[in-house]
């Protein structure tokens, strides 16, 4: 008893810290210029991009507004402006089909499932562009939230973004007030979810005790007290980040540790297991690097379009990154006040990653991987190594259902879209353990429970070798409970409307990051086709909500039916199995 108790003290401390409780908040500006639109989507990403366009088609007489912060003036985030330019899908074995339409449906169709990166954000700059109601505010980010005496999001504070002469996102000068009925946070970091105190827990905080003991720390309660009143708390891990970059010189071909396969004319590639477990040169330098912070994990790839010499890249884990932490923020009231010891903020961690790549011994150890053996980094003209404009984030935070249980044990009590229901998901409505999010579904998700590493230890086994992948050893309870190959889910999930809102902030949507789904459910639904889905179920319940004169965390079943209606007759979405 005592034992829970402090885990449920360990709980509440770190969710009065994550929500911002306990600290000032950010500072407002005295002036800037002030907007207003119906609907605000923070995030330019996919599920961004997916979220403004569905409100303003399905809202046509209401203004939308889309941030983009970023400073790029490109739209698509990960998707086109990270070089993330493998579509990771999962075709289901029972009809070989893809389980997700709505806009993932139509740009996967448009660039195929390998692509060049401009060529995707053409089309949903396309797509976007022709919307008269849709304007998009390039290159601004969040410093500040109101909120009126209802816990409703009233208004944002923005500035500007650009880019120092070493290429790391300052704040620039520009400001902008920015107020709405509706708020979506689309975003990786899920800093609109943080900053509104949206209820958030970070990383896998949420798994079993018995998986965390490495992730506790302690402090005593009080000075001087005896032992017992030392309180566990949790170290807020998050899933390793990678860093996209160029290289040439692949060869394309038959190879025993790796695929490489053409589709609609453009190369893509997976695989380099028994390389990353067994070749020397790997090992040996993930065995030194790896406890700097960095190491080579099996790797895909794709062509930068049809016909290029270049290629994208997916191969280099960074660890104890957080998320939520940029640069710009370390000394404002906007950082997180409980990031691990030693953890990077994404600016520091995106600059050392860089100087990683051209690292004679980085280059060495990819050429061991099958048709990567002439390799060469792209660079630009200032002999920099050309990559993504941002990480490669797998994890940051989750909207939980009740911020006075968060705590290791709760990723199947306190979260909409849980541990055990993408796990164990059935094949259809009346089976399986996803049954109950039937009735309020807005799409289904689909992919496999892929976990990364927390941090380099996870790499290896007991027996000192290195391992790929790594969920059956970090849970292995759920590798054993399930019927798909290595425990993987066998079938797509229902993903509930209530995964999109947050309790304390009703007028919010969270189809980003921050969603109210468990760690362990997210390794399954945080890929881009996934975070397509939940976009698209956000911009038409919001656009549903300022028509209807309602705050989304209000909707009835019979509201999301409706919701649910538009989505799969005018969006083409995918609710049934």
């Amino acid at each position: 008893m005592a034992k829970r108790l402090l885990l449920l003290l360990a709980g509440l401390f770190f969710m009065f810290t994550l929500s911002g409780a306990g600290s000032r908040p950010p500072v407002w500006p005295l002036a800037a210029p002030y907007t207003r639109a119906d609907v605000v989507v923070y995030g330019g990403g996919l599920a961004g991009c997916a979220a403004a366009w569905k409100a303003a088609v399905a809202a046509p007489g209401r203004t939308v507004a889309l941030v983009v912060p970023y400073p790029e003036r490109e739209y698509g985030g990960l998707a086109t402006v990270g070089g993330q330019n493998f579509w990771d899908v999962r075709y289901w074995s029972r009809d070989g089909r893809l389980v997700q339409g709505g806009s993932f449906a139509h740009w996967f169709d448009a660039v195929g499932p390998f692509y060049r990166p401009d060529d995707l954000a053409a089309q949903i700059a396309a797509d976007l562009g022709r919307l008269p109601n849709l304007k998009t505010y390039w290159a601004m980010d969040i410093t500040a939230v109101r909120k009126d005496g209802r816990g409703r999001l009233k208004e944002m504070s923005l500035r500007g973004l650009e880019r120092d002469a070493g290429g790391t996102v300052v704040w620039g000068e520009e400001r902008l007030v920015l107020a709405a009925a509706v708020f979506i946070d689309a975003s990786e970091d899920g800093r609109l979810s943080r900053l509104g105190r949206a209820g958030i827990t970070v990383g896998r905080q949420d798994w079993p005790e018995e998986f965390l003991a490495a992730d506790f720390v302690h402090f005593k309660d009080r000075a001087g007290g005896p032992d017992d009143d030392y309180v566990p708390v949790l170290r807020p891990r998050q899933q390793a980040s990678t860093l996209m970059f160029k290289v040439r010189g692949v060869r394309p071909g038959q190879y025993g540790d790796m695929v490489f396969r053409r589709e609609r004319g453009t190369w893509g590639a997976y695989g380099g297991r028994e390389v990353y477990i067994n070749d020397p040169v790997v090992t040996g330098f993930n065995d030194e690097y790896g406890p700097r912070g960095f190491a080579l994990k099996p790797l895909n790839a794709v062509q930068d379009g049809q016909g290029s010499p270049e290629w994208w890249v997916n191969a280099l884990l960074i660890f104890n990154v957080d998320g939520r932490a940029n640069g710009r923020d370390l000394r404002s009231d906007t950082c997180p006040r409980d990031m691990a010891p030693g953890a990077l903020d994404t600016d520091t961690a995106w600059q050392r990653a860089r100087e990683m790549l051209v690292n004679p011994d980085f280059i060495q150890a990819l050429r061991r991987f099958d048709g990567f053996h002439n390799a060469e980094l792209v660079l630009d003209e200032e002999g920099r190594p050309v990559t993504g404009g941002m990480l490669y984030l797998r994890e940051t935070v989750h909207t939980v259902v009740d911020p006075r249980l968060a705590g290791p044990g709760t990723e199947d009590g306190n979260y909409a879209l849980t541990t055990t229901a993408t796990h164990l998901a059935g094949p259809g409505p009346a089976d399986g353990h996803d049954l109950g999010n039937y009735v309020n579904r807005i799409g289904l998700g689909f992919y496999w429970q892929d976990i990364n590493a927390y941090h380099f230890e996870d790499l290896k086994g007991e027996d000192g070798r290195y391992r790929w992948p790594v969920t059956p050893f970090l849970r292995p309870d759920y590798p054993h409970t399930a019927p798909g190959p290595e425990g993987w889910p066998r079938n797509p999930v229902y993903i509930p409307f209530n995964t999109l809102f947050s309790r304390p902030v009703p007028n919010l949507l969270i189809p980003g990051y921050a969603a109210g789904i468990s760690s362990l459910a997210w390794a399954e639904l945080r890929v881009l086709p996934n975070q397509c889905v939940l976009g698209d179920a956000a911009g038409v319940a919001a656009a549903y909500a300022v028509e209807m004169g309602r705050d989304p965390g209000t909707f009835t079943a019979a509201d999301v039916a409706a919701v649910r209606d538009i989505l799969v007759q005018r969006f083409g979405a995918r609710v049934e199995k």
